[in-house]
């Protein structure tokens, strides 16, 4: 892009070779992030700090296990007599938490100063545990994130041979450019101030030979959100005060990214306050298609009417074709599901549980991006089990919950497991026995990106004693809250679900910002207060239990600002489309009460959907459940839940369920007898509760008896090669878009392909003809090379496979 810009507008009439010479030069520039510059800096200057220059830069999941290592070995060897005094005041619980707390609050805790008799004897605690850390680190040649930027610091304030260091990158560098200045920390800005402060002097080498030298920030301290990593949008301030003689200042107010409609609505919302009152943006953009609509519910169950709502609206901008821009040719065309995200201020449980009920119950594709509880999945919690068993054979508990699962895991074969220990990688046996099990069979594509992650974070301890590993584990566990593995999710036709600060940078066609009621100044978590201060030491810390009310009192004003900018990042993410959304009492909170007042100027539209509510007669284990009644202007639907609202039968419906996993496994190869098909059935009836019923276990069993028996049948639902199982689809039909799964594909050497559904029921196949034409329509799409078409309906009670 920049190239692109220098070649149009700067220099348009360079010719072919100057191009390559300026190509040539623009490779010459050094780009990176501030810790891999220090990461840099410290290799080449290692002598001066008598540093191993081949270390290596540790992640986070790493410092906590150091970190706890370190912990243990103070308690080990310190005087038993401070213990005494310290656990006097506070359980040991407690303590390790505080002092846990402390070490992972950079740079305040860092560079800042405590404030409160246990907070002194907490951070005097950490720093103890720091330096046995920090001892442990040098010796493993390693360094955490935190220790680039501290001990670059330290060497450029603290070392006599600071000034080689600056003459050094006086004599190689003339500018510094840095990009989203508002998510730099202040330790951060004071390096790059030493790197500069020979420039800003006037009397450098520079300056002398009448070079010229200069310091470019760029950023936007309305954006500055990441204040748990310390970065403040103050560290404008402090810049300007350092570059006071030198510095002019541009504000960039055009946007280039949204419609007028929402920049004129973005700068309504944020009028009454500093300093977005003073740097109003204006539209770079005209006559862009848009809407903005508020939607506040108030019912009996507002969160169900509000997921409901948001639903709705995101297939009516699909079947209407709402018309965006795309950002890469600046032409209009209909919106896609790809260009829809979700925004959250945070994951909060049921209500992440309810959205995504929602969104799948309403055939909406979506992603999640960012999505915390890695270790609460339950595929996750599978292999921690797992290694824990065969790793730690006196975890009895572990071995139990082994035996539990649904895997039938016998005490034989877990002996089997820790043998292949004997002779290969931990890892490496993890994945034999997935192999055995057939773990990669049915799983979504978020969970076997968790199951990478997994092995990959066990691949990082090669050659580690297993006892330390499971150590590692349950440390991991308890120490942080772990995202999920990201999946690759740019090409994927899917609404994209996150957090905002995941969302920073980005931008949608269409943003729903959803649970408005959780934009506040919520305290509960923060364990560790703070705030800035004119002395020396530029932060001052404090346990949340001994702050007075005052000081929690400013430090909550202080989160109010962040929560402010926090919705104007949220905001200014939707280019076109902003639906806004939340329930609870209007007055509180910090968004709340800034968006409610427009909901007259920006009123909801009802989507045209009706909510259906399933009978809960025959279901009372079950929560509140919904579909979708679709009308017929062409919104997504499924055609199986469409017959299944006239023809619902709950029995029939779970023998359907139960008999399709069945047929599924037996064709994935993962029932391979009928021992262990009659074991499955007892499973899924129990999972059920109906593993009484005798005549559904009498019809399951049959099943099996019949495709045993009946060689055209086995041929259909044995494993073979060219057979694809439970295929998912979305393929539009007759002004409907339809979603679901086919039951069984099988393509043959002569180009055609043949598709089966599997019935429970009897009945005459012709009244399947429009399920089947959807079919076809989609298999047509998936496999486009194939000539002919066939279709059979395959009834599992009596064998009879009829063609349609």
């Amino acid at each position: 892009r920049i190239l692109a810009k220098i070649y149009k507008d700067i220099f348009p009439e360079l010719s072919e070779s100057k191009q390559v010479e300026l190509e040539n030069a623009m490779l010459k520039l050094r780009i990176s992030t501030i810790h891999s510059f220090c990461r840099l800096l410290l290799k080449r200057f290692s002598f001066y700090n008598k540093m191993d220059p081949f270390f290596n830069v540790i992640n986070k999941r790493e410092n906590i296990l150091l970190s706890y290592r370190a912990f243990n070995s103070f308690m080990n060897n310190a005087d038993p007599e401070r213990w005494r005094i310290l656990l006097k005041n506070i359980k040991l619980t407690s303590l390790r938490k505080d002092l846990f707390d402390v070490l992972k609050t950079h740079p305040y805790a860092t560079i800042g100063v405590p404030a409160g008799d246990m907070t002194t004897q907490i951070a005097k605690l950490g720093r103890d545990v720091s330096e046995i850390s920090s001892r442990i680190k040098r010796e493993l040649s390693m360094m955490d994130f935190n220790d680039l930027e501290m001990i670059t610091y330290q060497i450029l304030t603290e070392t006599p041979e600071a000034i080689n260091i600056l003459e050094d990158f006086d004599e190689k560098n003339n500018f510094i450019f840095v990009d989203e200045f508002q998510d730099t920390n202040l330790l951060q800005w004071r390096i790059i101030s030493k790197l500069v402060e020979e420039w800003i002097s006037g009397y450098g080498a520079k300056a002398e030979a009448g070079r010229p030298y200069g310091v470019f920030l760029v950023g936007d301290r309305k954006q500055s959100i990441y204040k748990f990593r310390g970065a403040e949008g103050k560290v404008f301030d402090e810049a300007k005060t350092t570059l006071n003689a030198f510095c002019t200042e541009k504000k960039l107010l055009k946007n280039y990214r949204s419609a007028p409609e929402i920049i004129n609505f973005v700068n309504k919302v944020f009028e009454d306050n500093h300093p977005w009152a003073e740097e109003k943006l204006s539209p770079g953009i005209e006559g862009m298609p848009n809407n903005i609509e508020l939607n506040f519910p108030e019912g009996e169950d507002p969160k169900f009417e509000e997921y409901q709502w948001v639903a709705g609206k995101i297939l009516e901008l699909i079947n209407n074709k709402a018309l965006v821009m795309d950002k890469h040719t600046k032409e209009y065309r209909p919106i896609e599901f790809h260009d829809i995200a979700i925004l959250m201020r945070k994951r909060v449980g049921k209500k992440y549980k309810l959205l995504e009920k929602t969104l799948k119950e309403s055939g909406i594709p979506f992603v999640i991006l960012g999505g915390m509880g890695f270790y609460k999945e339950p595929e996750i919690i599978f292999l921690m089990t797992l290694v824990l068993a065969i790793a730690d054979p006196s975890d009895k508990l572990s071995l139990w919950n082994l035996y539990s699962s649904t895997y039938r895991i016998t005490y034989d074969k877990v002996i089997q497991w820790r043998k292949y220990l004997k002779s290969k990688e931990l890892v490496d046996a993890l994945e034999i026995i997935l192999q055995e099990l057939n773990f990669w069979e049915g799983i979504s594509t978020q969970q076997k990106a968790n199951i990478e992650k997994f092995l990959m974070i066990v691949d990082e301890w090669k050659g580690t004693p297993l006892y330390h590993v499971s150590g590692n584990l349950r440390a991991i566990m308890s120490a942080e809250e772990e995202p999920k593995a990201d999946i690759f999710s740019e090409h994927q036709n899917a609404v994209s679900v996150l957090t905002v600060h995941s969302a920073k940078g980005l931008e949608f066609p269409s943003v729903f910002l959803v649970n408005l009621e959780d934009g506040a100044a919520d305290m509960k978590k923060d364990t560790i207060l703070y705030k800035k201060t004119e002395g020396e030491s530029p932060y001052e810390f404090i346990l949340k239990g001994e702050a007075t009310k005052e000081y929690k009192d400013e430090y909550k004003n202080m989160i109010q600002g962040e929560e402010l900018r926090v919705l104007y990042v949220a905001l200014t993410r939707a280019c076109q489309y902003l639906f806004i959304s939340g329930t609870g009492e209007r007055t509180k909170g910090v968004w709340m009460p800034l968006l409610e007042k427009f909901q007259t100027d920006f009123p909801a539209t009802m989507p045209k959907m009706v909510p259906v509510k399933k009978e809960q007669a025959e279901q009372p284990k079950q929560k509140k459940t919904i579909s979708i009644k679709i009308d017929h202007s062409g919104l997504l639907t499924s055609y199986t839940e469409e017959k299944q609202k006239a023809e619902y039968h709950y029995e029939g419906t779970v023998a359907g369920e139960i008999a399709h996993k069945l047929i599924y496994e037996l064709s994935t190869g993962r029932i391979n007898s009928r021992d262990n098909y009659i074991q499955r059935v007892d499973f899924y009836l129990k999972k059920s509760g109906f593993d009484e019923n005798k005549k559904l276990w009498d019809m399951l069993v049959n099943i099996y008896e019949l495709i045993d028996k009946t060689p055209e049948l086995k041929k259909i639902v044995e494993k073979r090669e060219d057979g694809f199982s439970e295929t998912p689809f979305i393929v539009k039909k007759e002004g409907k878009i339809y979603t679901g799964f086919i039951d069984r594909i099988i393509l043959d050497a002569e180009e055609s392909c043949y598709i089966y559904d599997y019935k429970t029921e009897k009945g005459d196949a012709d009244k399947f003809k429009q399920q089947m034409d959807i079919y076809e329509e989609a298999v047509r799409k998936i496999f486009p090379q194939r000539k002919r078409v066939k279709r059979y309906i395959v009834f599992l009670q009596n064998g009879k496979i009829q063609e349609i």
